[in-house]
C-alpha cells in the first residue's frame, strides 16, 4: 500500500482512492487493504486495537463473522482518523499514517478520544525528548536545536541517542522514519 486517501460520506460510508486509481467504496471484500490496516493498528496502537476488538467482537467463530468484525474495526479507525477528504497528503503514504483532525460531534467528550481517534503510540518519550525530536523532524541540526532550546549540542546528541534507543532506529536519520510511522 503506497498511497491511500480516505473520505467519509455524509451518511457514514467510507471511500478510498489508491494512487492512480478510481475512488472505491471500502467493503469487507477489500481484504488486502483491511488486513494491512489491521496490522498497523495492532502493531502500532495497542490501546486502540484492544478497545476496537472489544467493541466489535465477532458473534461467532465463523470466518464470515471474523471478517465482518475485522472490517468494522478498520472502518471505525478510518472514520475517526482519516475521514476528511483532502488532497494535501495521502492518509497512508508508504506505511506512514497522516492522521487528520476529523470533525466529530463528540470531540472533547468521547470516551474513545486519544484511544481510537488520535491514538497513542507505544513509544514513550520524555517532554524534553519530544521537544528535541520535533525540531529534528523539522530538519534542524544538533547545533540549531541546542541554540533554540538553550542546551549544549552534546546534550541534544545524548537525547537523540536516547530517542534512537527507544524507537529502535538504527541511526539518527532513521528516527525521522520511525517517528512518522508511529505518528509521533
Amino acid at each position: 500500500m503506497e498511497n491511500v486517501e480516505f473520505r467519509v460520506s455524509p451518511d457514514g460510508k467510507v471511500f478510498f482512492r489508491e494512487k492512480g486509481e478510481e475512488e472505491k467504496r471500502l467493503t469487507r471484500f477489500n481484504k488486502a487493504l483491511c488486513v494491512e490496516i489491521l496490522g498497523m493498528i495492532s502493531e502500532r496502537f495497542p490501546g486502540a486495537w484492544a478497545r476496537l476488538r472489544l467493541m466489535y467482537k465477532p458473534t461467532s467463530k465463523s470466518h464470515a463473522e471474523q471478517d465482518k468484525a475485522a472490517f468494522k474495526i478498520v472502518e471505525r479507525f478510518i472514520r475517526c482518523n482519516f475521514g476528511e477528504h483532502d488532497l494535501l497528503t495521502p492518509d497512508i503514504e508508504n506505511q506512514i499514517l497522516h492522521f487528520e483532525e476529523v470533525r466529530c460531534p463528540l470531540r472533547g467528550i468521547c470516551p474513545d478520544e486519544n484511544i481510537i481517534c488520535k491514538p497513542q503510540s507505544l513509544i514513550k518519550l520524555s517532554p524534553a525528548e519530544k521537544e528535541v525530536v520535533k525540531y529534528y523532524l523539522w530538519g534542524e541540526t544538533f547545533n540549531e536545536i541546542a541554540q533554540r532550546l538553550g542546551k549544549s549540542p552534546s546534550t541534544v546528541k545524548v537525547q537523540l541517542h536516547n530517542i534512537k534507543k527507544k524507537t529502535g532506529a538504527k541511526n539518527c536519520r532513521e528516527i525521522i522514519k520511525v517517528m512518522r510511522i508511529h505518528n509521533l
